[in-house]
Order: C-alpha cells, then sequence, then structure tokens
C-alpha cells in the first residue's frame, strides 16, 4: 500500500483518500499493510504512516507542532514511521533521521509529485535511468557532495535522512531539519542509548502478537532479542542461520544467549543458500540493492520466521553502522593531539591488518591535515587513474576501487564532478562529522531497499538502532569515542550492562561470511560470466566489460580481488534488468 495524491482531487479506483483539499492524499495499491494514523482540525492536518507508537494523546499534540510549523517536534515519538503533514499552505513530509523512511520527488507535467517510493513514480512519470546517478553510488555512495539527492530513476529525486519536503503553490524544496548535534560525553551517551534501545525494543514486544527476531550470535540482534524476551515477558522466537561454508562461533554464542532466556524458542535454520544464487528471483526494489546478490541466503533463515507466523520481526541492522568507527578516526586522534591513545590505537589496526605501527600513524597524522575539499580532490584523480591503494591508507570519502572498470567516458564525467564538488562553498563541519553522518544516510537508504526485500518475502523487518532516538544518542557523541582496542562495541557494552549477558557484550570475536561468498561465487560462475557479458551498464558505456570479467576471472581462480566491486555490478545489472522487464509498484506518494 502507499499513499498518493493528485491535483484534481480524483481517487484513484484501487485508492481511499486520506484528506481532500488543494493537496489530496490518498492510500492506494500495494498488498503489504500500511498502517496510517491521522489527526486534523479544520485548517491543520497531521498523519503518520508506518509503525509509530505515538499515544492517541500525543499525536493530538502533534497538531500543536503543525500550527507552529515545528516539523522536528513531529519525529520524536518512538518507531519508524513517515510525517505527513498540512496546515492549509503547504504539504510537508518528513523521512527519519536515518532515511530509512525515504521520500522521493518529482516534476510531472508542471506539477509536483511525491512519493515514499521511486518505482511508481518512475513508472507515472515514464522515467528513464540516470546513468551518471548510478556511476557515482557505484563509485562514491556515501561523497553526497556528488551523489547529492539524485536516484538511479532520471529526475527523481530522494529526500535524505533528517530532511523534510515542503510542497506549496511555488513549488517543492527539500530542507533538513535535523542540525548537527553539539557533541555529549561517552557516558551521558550510553545513557541515553540504553533508555532509547529499552523504548525501540519495548513498543514492539508490547504491539507484536508473534514476535520473533533475528538471534545471529552477535552483539546486536543477539542484544535485541533478549531485550525483547525480557521486557516483553512472552515468547520469542530467535532465528539463528548456521552457515555450513563460513564456519565461525557465531552459533555457539547465539545457543549459549537463548539457554539464558527461558522466553526464547530458538530455531537454527540450515541450508545451501550462497551468495549469487536465484538471482531472477530477487525482489525489486526502488534502487540498487547491496543485498540482492546474497538474498536467498538471507530468505533461508527469514523463512523460518514468516512460516512460524512472526508478525513482527527484530533485525540488528544499523549497529555495525551506528556503533563502530571507520578507520579514519585515527586521523582524529591526531588533529586532538591524543598521542597516546592514537598509538594504542594504532598498535591494534597494525596487528589487525598485518602492518607496521609506524605506517598506520604516518598515514593518520597525514590525514589528519588534509581538508575535504583536497580529499575530494585526492579521490577525483583515483578516478581519472585509479591504482591499488596502501593497506594503511586511511581516507575521508572512500577509495575508488571501483573506477578501474569504468569506462574513459564515465570515469572523466564522475572525476570532474569530484572535482567541482571540491570548489563549492563547504560547511564548518569537521571531515570525520561529515563522514559519519554521510554514512548513515547511505545506510538509510540501503535500510529501505533491504526492508522491501524483507517484505516480499513475507517479514515484517524492524531495525530498533535506525530509530530516531536511537541515532541521534548514538550521532551526539565523537565519533572517535565510539571505538575501543579492548571491546568491539564499548558504547553498547556500557548502554546494557546488565540487561544483556556480558558474555555476549564483550564478545571479542566477530563472524565473517566469507566462505559463503566465494562458494557462491565459484558456483554461479557461468551465470555471473553470463551476465557481465551481457551487461546493461557496458551497452550504456557505464564500464568496461572486459576489464570486470578479467577481475572476475582472477576471483575465480585465486580468491582475491575487488569482490565488493563485483557485488555491486551484479546487484545493479540485476536492478536494471528488473526495471527494464516490469512495470515498477510501489508505497507512499502526494501530489500537489
Amino acid at each position: 500500500m502507499w499513499i498518493m495524491g493528485s491535483d484534481n482531487g480524483g481517487v484513484p479506483s484501487d485508492g481511499r483518500e486520506l484528506w481532500a483539499g488543494d493537496r489530496p492524499v490518498w492510500l492506494a495499491g500495494g498488498h503489504e499493510p500500511l498502517e496510517v494514523r491521522r489527526v486534523h482540525d479544520r485548517e491543520h492536518r497531521l498523519a503518520v504512516a508506518g509503525p509509530c507508537y505515538a499515544s492517541d494523546r500525543e499525536l493530538e499534540r502533534g497538531l500543536d507542532a503543525v500550527r507552529r510549523g515545528d516539523w522536528r517536534a513531529l519525529t520524536h515519538w518512538p518507531g519508524s514511521y513517515w510525517v505527513i503533514a498540512d496546515d492549509a499552505q503547504r504539504t510537508v513530509v518528513l523521512t527519519d533521521v536515518a532515511g530509512t523512511r525515504p521520500v522521493y520527488v518529482t516534476g510531472d507535467r508542471g506539477r509536483v509529485v511525491w512519493s515514499t517510493r521511486a518505482a511508481p513514480l518512475a513508472a507515472r512519470t515514464e522515467a528513464g535511468f540516470d546513468y551518471r546517478a548510478l556511476a557515482a553510488r557505484l563509485v562514491c555512495p556515501t561523497v553526497r557532495e556528488v551523489t547529492g539527492n539524485a536516484t538511479c530513476f532520471a529526475g527523481i529525486e530522494r529526500v535524505p535522512g533528517g530532511h523534510l519536503l515542503r510542497v506549496d503553490a511555488r513549488g517543492h524544496r527539500v530542507t533538513p531539519y535535523e542540525p548537527y548535534p553539539a557533541p555529549v560525553p561517552f557516558a551521558d551517551t550510553a545513557q541515553e542509548l540504553r533508555h532509547a534501545l529499552i523504548t525501540a525494543v519495548r513498543v514492539r514486544a508490547a504491539g507484536a502478537s508473534h514476535l520473533s527476531s533475528d538471534l545471529s550470535g552477535g552483539l546486536d540482534s543477539t542484544s535485541l532479542a533478549l531485550l525483547a524476551a525480557r521486557l516483553g515477558g512472552r515468547p520469542l522466537l530467535g532465528v539463528t542461520y548456521d552457515d555450513p561454508d563460513s564456519p565461525n562461533d557465531d552459533l555457539a554464542y547465539a545457543r549459549r544467549a537463548a539457554t539464558t532466556e527461558p522466553l526464547i524458542r530458538h530455531s537454527i535454520a540450515t541450508g545451501d543458500a550462497l551468495f549469487f544464487d536465484q538471482l531472477a528471483d530477487a525482489p525489486a526494489t526502488d534502487q540498487p540493492c547491496a543485498d540482492a546478490a546474497r538474498w536467498a541466503m538471507r530468505t533461508t533463515y527469514h523463512r523460518v520466521a514468516a512460516e512460524q507466523g512472526s508478525d513482527l520481526h527484530l533485525t540488528g541492522s544499523g549497529g555495525d553502522m551506528l556503533l563502530c568507527a571507520p578507520p579514519s578516526y585515527l586521523a582524529d586522534l591526531a588533529a586532538r593531539g591524543e598521542m597516546r591513545r592514537l598509538l594504542r590505537h594504532a598498535t591494534a589496526r597494525a596487528r589487525l591488518r598485518h602492518l607496521s605501527v609506524h605506517t598506520v600513524l604516518a598515514s593518520a597524522v597525514r590525514l589528519s591535515r588534509q581538508s575535504y575539499p583536497a580529499a575530494l580532490r585526492h579521490l577525483a584523480r583515483q578516478v581519472q587513474g585509479p591504482a591499488p591503494a596502501h593497506p594503511a591508507a586511511l581516507h575521508w570519502c572512500g577509495r575508488a576501487t571501483f573506477a578501474a572498470w569504468l569506462t574513459p567516458p564515465a570515469r572523466a564525467q564522475l572525476a570532474e564532478a569530484l572535482f567541482n564538488a571540491a570548489e563549492a562553498p563547504q560547511s564548518d563541519q569537521e571531515p570525520l562529522v561529515r563522514q559519519a553522518w554521510n554514512e548513515l544516510d547511505e545506510f538509510g537508504a540501503y535500510q529501505a531497499e533491504l526492508a522491501i526485500q524483507q517484505a516480499a518475502r513475507g517479514l515484517n523487518p524492524h531495525a530498533p538502532f535506525l530509530d530516531n532516538a536511537v541515532v541521534r544518542a548514538v550521532m551526539a557523541m565523537p565519533t572517535a569515542d565510539r571505538q575501543a582496542v579492548t571491546a568491539q562495541k564499548p558504547l553498547l557494552g556500557v548502554a546494557l550492562r546488565g540487561l544483556v549477558p556480558g558474555f555476549i557484550l564483550d564478545r571479542p570475536t566477530k563472524g565473517a561470511y566469507d566462505g559463503n561468498a566465494f562458494a557462491g561465487l565459484r558456483r554461479n560462475a557461468e551465470h555471473l560470466r553470463a551476465l557481465v557479458h551481457d551487461s546493461h551498464l557496458a551497452r550504456v558505456g557505464v564500464i568496461d566489460s572486459d576489464r570486470v570479467r578479467a577481475d572476475l576471472d582472477k576471483l575465480l581462480v585465486a580468491g582475491t580481488g575487488p569482490f565488493a566491486s563485483l557485488e555491486s555490478v551484479v546487484t545493479t545489472e540485476i536492478w536494471l534488468a528488473g526495471h527494464t522487464a516490469r512495470k515498477p509498484a510501489g508505497q507512499v506518494t502526494g501530489r500537489a
């Protein structure tokens, strides 16, 4: 189901009106249910779409915020939802802080059309593909100075996380509502995170009839599963995937965690699903989804929850992105003059990456002296002539690994965009802060597509780590403080101490799926070769398929090479083929 609006007030045959007026909005289409709650007076209207756990009284008070034009005040309720408001002069549509509830907008024959799904908007306006945007996403998806608000559909703009769309008689504007927060000390952040996570999990556990959760054995999903069972006081189905191709200690930790909570009914899912299996059957998404290449593997264990009647499924998605710092935090320590701490952390990274401590320290100090515009110019030069980066090299805005596969014209276009971005006026935010928010927005876009895939397989996924209150708590803490040399996620360890067993919070290892990835690569080698040979991206001049084929062969023979770049090519080709072959369908839309 989605929300749609029109300039003539007509309700489509499969829709029902949400409200009328100069900017009518209605619910239409789709198969999955979409919870929408609304309140109004004579001139003001407010609706929340998606799982919003505000009380009826809180929602009524939200009309006061609409009257004041205080849009950010409408984003403090628990849950993950869109906000749609109208004050008789304009319609305002808000995504969440992380951007997991996306909003898209375009012009249609002189009118403004907005939507929470890009695909139906593209179908409505007959939009083609934006190959420049595709190339930017493939090479530097977290460099918003270049990717901007563009989507892979030409002419359709995405409203980023923490932003709102304002539609009135003059057209539309996209503006931020979420400011960069003032730094908050570690201890205060831990308390805020504890409260936010407890709230996010409790409201979901209370509202579900049949609750399930990922129970991977890792910190994030395991903590949520244990919290949900204890806070909800009702049985919970915890699902663990036992991957025979990637042996690690995830299963042992999951089993041990399940024994600590009698309300958890533990189910271990097994199967032989691998990366790149059944690519043609991957559910269509709005934008290319990185998980499309591994969707069959995820379906193996998510099917367990769906078949056993789960009506709400918790995942730990977002935990890694929020609670771990990118390696560039070392440069931030150098810039702050915290040399003893820098030495400890550089030593730990050097051991992990089998590098000399001096090499890591030198890279951190060098990056600490590099401005963000200089980083953009450095990336542009990499795009112009990509060369293998030193394994210790740190960066503010990514590496151009994928650029080696671009055609010369595509490479030149992207390099020019990066050089232009470097010359544009810059905000005064520190590079690490900017990097953290850019990565959050990129992850939010990924999560939106992942949720579409999961819903298509009968799951109702919820990611409490990406609720506004949780995101705000973590993002207010200096990014470098997320990292420690003695714990995976020190902030989570302090925040949930006493609620989650210490052996989970203090786990020193982290499971990986490299074995599954390369087994899938080998099993699907012929299909991948055929996909590259008949590449849509190559036909339109974005990539050089000969280079891709050569690196694919190296991966198959030697097991080394740009695996992540290959996955990006595959998922993008799947997306292009899907939207070329079938008419898109979508979710919340409005027009004025």
